[in-house]
């Protein structure tokens, strides 16, 4: 009996079952080694690229990565410039991200038109470049419109005109800068066939007088006269590469070449553009010395030793397991370029330590990098390398949930190495905060798993709740819990294959009562996107699984054009009603419904993107209420291996009564007459301010958040009435709201 009202009170929770969209937080504190993450809800990084951009307008360039992990198409993720020049700090911008147009396979981001914010360069899904023109004002904020579905060549400039696509596949990334020096921006990329670099001019300066345009003439097609082949680069090789081509292009015979990246800059300081490339199938970068000029590009010397180059500075060289690529921006502050290296892979590559920072430490115009940390950005949230599958557990039995995260692995030493991490719940019922216990709970990683997907519930009667882990392999483990009713957690040796349970690949397990007979039942989600039954047919004490179906409630998340779908379910029960989350491989949640009667049915999908939320793919999720407010809470995990947390506000603008702001703040004019509200703070403490302006049916309008003393919104574009201004500090300690009035 006590099993059976254990599961009456947990699944009368309605947990999931949210009255309005979860609100994205990044207040809840984690810790690491004593130290407080500084965006620990981040969402993870493994294989990305990162370029400057002054998103959120306040004259510092801010970062933004795109990571390029399978399945989705990638995630782009903002990180604000919370620092100062020589004091380097990065604070991650979940709302900022949703202002961005949808790319997909890889963005970069240059100014082309010279209106000092920074453009959107992406892949165009058909073998070329598409271009979003930055046009944020601080009115406005943060908006791109399209002004190039393709960027386009003449391939013949002083002939007759044949304009074609500037090609580029989604593999690889183009170099793009001001090759010729004349102010305006030049592509350089590889040729359709692989195997010479193409240089595309821009003609903004010779045909209109200014920099602003986006016109070319392909008047290089051995740029360099360089050829990258097996991991090494060529030099002198431009006759034998058009002599080469011509063999492809006549005989349609397979490319030499298939996806690298160029990073155009100036390293000596002489004024022509030097490069460093990656190729897909290499560990190291190679640095090309240019030896002619900007008018006329011979590369003539070249290493594989790059940043020691020319000589042996004491720095670590840039070799990643799988296609390093490198990309040049201020991360500093301090005015000169740096480095930042990382894996353009999709898998099989660091993942945890796969940001190598590089400080540049000259004085003069050439450059000098030095590695500085291989996690830059990383280190500020929680990373748990590739994939994570985070579950709510009371592992301490202290009464408040703890967070126990599975993954696919931390790469090292060629190989993925799966592990659970442990996030011991620090904080009150109330107040929840985390700080990690250990990243290998109860040395679960020498059981040799790959891909830990872990699931709890009491399966033997006693009290405690026992573990099951999906695995890579489509089969279970079973740890039973021996610890007893009321004690900390302790996790027998597994049970290895449980009750020869295999679902093809990717198993991903939720203990669930679905037929509500008072025994745990199995959803299974896997990589076929589908979600498998296993009924219950044992005792609360003796469990015996017996699969029911394999397409339980002919659940899909395939997406068109996929082959996987890797589904995660989540089964939860919403006043009385069952429902089932699953997650998908785009990153989407899928939701159902009549389900209750219909378990041999086929159920209803009600949203192929619940809340609108989308984290990154293969995304894995579990919620609780941990916050003590009776409302859920949401973990969620994706490929990139980092989780971020969703709850319920109350923060809406409807009844919300006035607050007295502290002394330290004040906010005038109040009314605003058309013009500039200021928000002045008196307190000079350089803490990040969070604000957000509602309007009277609760809409969200207006958000932001500055470390400045003074905060000026623009009004003129408001409509009269009256808005609610909610000001929230970082950490979450203070927030206060005031009635705004614009007249």
């Amino acid at each position: 009996m006590g099993h059976l009202k254990f599961m009456i009170i947990f699944t009368a929770l309605g947990l999931c079952a949210f009255s309005q969209n979860p609100v994205y937080r990044d207040t809840i504190p984690v810790f690491e080694n004593g130290n407080r993450l500084l965006s620990p809800w981040a969402g993870g990084l493994n294989f990305s690229s990162f370029t400057a951009i002054d998103f959120n307008l306040d004259g510092k360039k801010d970062i933004v990565a795109y990571d390029k992990i399978c399945g989705s198409g990638g995630k782009l993720r903002a990180y604000v410039n919370a620092g100062s020049p020589g004091n380097t700090r990065y604070k991650h911008d979940y709302a900022a991200q949703a202002r961005f147009p949808a790319v997909s396979d890889w963005a970069l981001f240059f100014d082309y038109n010279n209106d000092g914010k920074e453009d959107l360069f992406t892949y165009n899904n058909n073998g070329g470049i598409r271009v979003f023109k930055n046009t944020s004002t601080l009115v406005t904020g943060l908006t791109f419109s399209l002004v190039s579905s393709e960027l386009r060549s003449d391939y013949n400039p002083n002939g007759a005109p044949n304009m074609a696509n500037i090609y580029c596949n989604s593999i690889a990334l183009p170099g793009i800068g001001d090759i010729d020096g004349d102010g305006d921006l030049d592509i350089l990329t590889y040729s359709v066939f692989g195997v010479k670099m193409e240089y595309h001019k821009n003609m903004s300066k010779e045909l209109y007088g200014t920099a602003d345009s986006l016109v070319f003439d392909m008047v290089d097609d051995c740029w360099g006269d360089v050829q990258e082949s097996n991991c090494d680069v060529n030099l002198n090789q431009c006759p034998y590469l058009r002599q080469y081509q011509q063999t492809v292009q006549n005989d349609g015979s397979k490319p030499l070449h298939a996806g690298s990246c160029l990073m155009c800059f100036d390293r000596d300081g002489d004024g022509d553009q030097d490069l460093i490339m990656g190729d897909v199938s290499c560990s190291n970068v190679f640095y090309v010395e240019n030896g002619g000029s900007n008018a006329n590009a011979h590369i003539t010397d070249t290493t594989r030793l790059y940043p020691n180059y020319p000589n042996k500075a004491s720095t670590a060289v840039i070799r990643l397991n799988a296609f390093p690529c490198t990309y040049h921006l201020d991360v500093d502050g301090d005015g000169k370029k740096d480095l930042i290296a990382s894996p353009n892979a999709v898998a099989g590559s660091e993942n945890y330590e796969s940001v190598w920072y590089y400080l540049n430490t000259s004085a003069t115009a050439t450059v000098n990098f030095v590695l500085q940390k291989k996690n830059f950005l990383q280190e500020d949230m929680i990373e748990l390398g590739e994939g994570a599958y985070p579950v709510f557990f009371d592992a301490d039995a202290d009464g408040k949930k703890d967070i126990l995260v599975g993954n696919l692995g931390y790469y090292t030493s060629g190989i993925n190495k799966s592990k659970v991490a442990y996030y011991r719940n620090t904080g009150s019922l109330s107040a929840p905060s985390f700080s990690l216990v250990t990243r290998d709970y109860q040395n679960m990683s020498a059981f040799n798993m790959y891909g830990m997907a872990p699931t709890f519930g009491d399966l033997d009667g006693d009290g405690d709740r026992d573990l099951i882990i999906g695995q890579a392999n489509g089969q279970l483990a079973y740890f039973q819990n021996t610890a007893g009713a009321g004690n900390a957690a302790v996790f027998a040796s597994p049970v290895n294959n449980y009750q020869t349970i295999d679902v093809g690949n990717f198993a991903y397990p939720q203990l669930y009562d679905i037929d509500k007979n008072g025994t745990l039942d199995l959803l299974i989600g896997s990589q076929n996107g589908k979600i498998a039954y296993w009924k219950n047919t044992g005792t609360p004490t003796a469990p015996n699984f017996v699969l029911q179906t394999a397409s339980f409630g002919n659940v899909d998340v395939k997406s068109y054009g996929f082959l996987t779908g890797f589904s995660t379910p989540f089964a939860f029960n919403a006043g009385g009603v069952t429902k089932l989350m699953v997650g998908s491989e785009t990153g989407t949640i899928f939701l159902y419904d009549q389900i209750d009667g219909n378990l041999s049915g086929s159920f209803n999908r009600v949203d192929t993107a619940l809340y609108k939320i989308n984290e990154g793919t293969r995304c894995s999720f579990h919620c609780d209420d941990i916050t003590g407010d009776g409302k859920p809470d949401m973990i969620l995990g994706n490929y990139a291996g980092g989780i971020a947390f969703f709850n319920s506000t109350n923060v809406n603008g409807v009844g919300v009564e006035e607050q007295e702001l502290a002394d330290n703040i004040v906010v005038f004019p109040n009314p605003v007459n058309d013009g500039v509200l200021t928000i002045a703070r008196n307190d000079h403490s350089g803490e990040e301010m969070v604000f957000r302006l509602y309007d009277m049916i609760g809409k969200e309008v207006y958000a932001g958040s500055s470390f400045n003393t003074n905060i000026h919104i623009d009004m003129s574009s408001f409509r009269k009435g009256m808005y609610i201004l909610r000001l929230e500090s970082r950490d979450g300690q203070n927030a206060f709201t005031k009635k705004v009035i614009v007249q």
